[in-house]
């Protein structure tokens, strides 16, 4: 089992890349939505939210990723079917 990266994890990390790309498409949207959060509401000062923006765009990537990733295994299981 896959241990879920928190968002102070994820600003602390010195590899955000490497941390990222471990994540599953459930844990990235629920960083990303807690980012999200953070941001809106004001809780962060002005360099926490670049560093958690800079963070969002890298989860975002990897989300984007699994999703084509997704779309290319119902494509082949679509042919196979038809």
């Amino acid at each position: 089992m896959v241990k879920k990266l928190s968002l102070k994890e994820l600003l602390a990390t010195e590899d955000p890349a490497k941390v990222i790309e471990t994540l599953s498409f459930e844990q990235g949207l629920s960083l990303l939505e807690e980012l999200v959060e953070k941001v809106e509401t004001g809780a962060l000062d002005l360099d926490a939210s670049i560093l958690s923006y800079e963070r969002g765009m890298l989860v975002i990537s990897q989300l984007r990723a699994l999703l084509e990733g997704a779309e290319k295994k119902l494509k082949v299981v679509n042919k196979k079917g038809s």
